[in-house]
């Protein structure tokens, strides 16, 4: 009796167990093949469309001179000449030549150079910049030595479009020559000569802004002048005769 009691038990217990479990099936039913297939598809739209969003995006520099500034966007010309347009916002980190901490896109002014960092959009051709500091650009001179101050040591260059620059010579300044023979040698203020093809690379004067304080010279002693480099000319001397006596000549003009 108590045996018939104990396998009835047992056998309501499998029954309830079984119902329950039917219950939380139906309760959750298995989603259907149309459902997975659009959800699998939802999912390749968006995996695509964000590998095409970073195709477009690149990190990407940028050097060039302010024309136009706003509180949100910088306009400048590049190295190029080409008009460049940055995007600037909360996450935009801003550095000035005394590293003030205080710095910011109100402080920088029209005709400033500036190296800026961000996300470059390809579509847009827009830089959203991540740091912008004021920086210094070198300047590059290339054309003919015409005068030379040995006093002073500076010296004076005409460019292919006739631009003059002078160029002053510091004690930091790195001077070579180059020809074919000896390859580049150092040098020195000494072995330049007028009439020779040089090329500097310096920065602006900062108490005299016509002058450029070089940082490395390269002159070419073997290289011809471009001819469309005009020289000045130069004066030639008046000749005074003297009668040996101490008495000068005076030229007799008709």
């Amino acid at each position: 009796m108590i045996m018939r009691s104990l396998i009835t038990f047992i056998t309501i217990i499998i029954f309830i167990t079984f119902i329950r479990t039917g219950v939380s099936y139906a309760a959750s039913p298995t989603a259907s093949p149309d459902k997975v297939q659009s959800q699998i598809d939802e999912l390749k739209d968006r995996i695509a469309s964000r590998v095409a969003e970073l195709k477009l995006v690149e990190k990407r520099g940028i050097i060039g001179t302010v024309t136009d500034i706003s509180n949100t966007q910088i306009t400048l010309t590049d190295v190029k000449g080409d008009t460049r347009f940055i995007d600037v916002d909360e996450l935009t980190k801003f550095e000035g030549a005394t590293r003030n901490d205080s710095f910011g896109i109100s402080d920088i002014k029209k005709g400033a150079a500036l190296g800026v960092l961000g996300l470059y959009n390809k579509q847009s051709r827009r830089l959203l910049a991540r740091g912008i500091d004021v920086i210094t650009v070198p300047q590059f001179i290339h054309g003919v030595v015409t005068s030379l101050d040995s006093e002073n040591f500076s010296l004076t260059v005409v460019s292919d479009k006739n631009d003059k620059a002078i160029v002053d010579i510091e004690a930091t300044t790195k001077t070579f020559s180059y020809t074919k023979v000896q390859g580049i040698t150092r040098a020195g203020f000494s072995k330049i000569k007028e009439s020779q093809n040089i090329t500097v690379v310096g920065f602006p004067d900062k108490q005299n802004k016509d002058r450029v304080v070089a940082s490395r010279i390269l002159i070419f002693p073997d290289i011809p002048k471009n001819p469309k480099i005009v020289l000045p000319e130069t004066p030639i001397p008046t000749i005074i005769l003297s009668t040996g006596s101490g008495k000068k000549l005076t030229p007799i003009v008709k």
